[in-house]
């Protein structure tokens, strides 16, 4: 099912309460539309599901041969289930996904706001989202994307003018890197760039 901006704003009201409506929606809508089946296979082929099930079996295939695959309205990693323990079939439950997305975000806002302040730590926050470092998601477009997004909604949020990489950072990582505690999935930490999860 595909959901307009107002049921995201529900839903993220009610089910991710802890994160604010206009942090969420945006990245809601940047990475699936709105649409509580959208199945990404990382560096895989297209594919797409017409139910839960459906789309669970997918997520399964493609996780057995090594792939990572992003779930649903918030697109939440594969790499995290374990970790956030939910299974496949929850993970795609639109108030469940929510709640994970919530999770990460308050995660990864905790890391980037040890090193930025203000928009550039939400900024910063969005990278790790989308990309597990606090850098590199400004490079590839994404930190863009969902500022417009925001800005698309009007009155749901109020984006920084153009979205660039945060102050003072080039395209270096933060001069204090996260530990392997503040990692968001257990794994190794990239030199050249704050790798936190993906």
């Amino acid at each position: 099912m595909i959901h307009a901006v107002a049921a995201i704003t529900a839903l993220a009201q009610q089910c991710a309460p802890e994160v604010a409506t206009e942090a969420v929606v945006p990245l809601v809508v940047t990475e699936s539309g709105g649409d509580d089946l959208s199945i990404n296979v990382n560096r895989g082929p297209r594919v797409r599901a017409s139910t839960v099930a459906e789309g669970a079996a997918l997520v399964r295939h493609y996780m057995a041969a090594g792939y990572t695959v992003d779930v649903g309205l918030a697109q939440v990693n594969s790499a995290n289930f374990t970790r956030l323990g939910v299974t496949v079939e929850q993970a795609f439950e639109p108030c469940t996904n929510l709640r994970l997305a919530s999770s990460m975000l308050q995660e990864g806002y905790g890391l980037a706001s040890r090193h930025y302040s203000g928009l550039d730590a939400i900024s910063a926050t969005y990278s790790l989202y989308n990309t597990g470092t606090l850098t590199r998601g400004f490079r590839n477009g994404y930190v863009g994307r969902v500022w417009s997004a925001a800005s698309g909604m009007g009155s749901i949020a109020a984006p920084p003018p153009i979205p660039t990489l945060p102050s003072g950072v080039a395209t270096a990582a933060p001069s204090k890197a996260p530990s392997q505690s503040e990692s968001w999935v257990v794994g190794q930490i990239a030199s050249t760039d704050v790798e936190v999860f993906k």
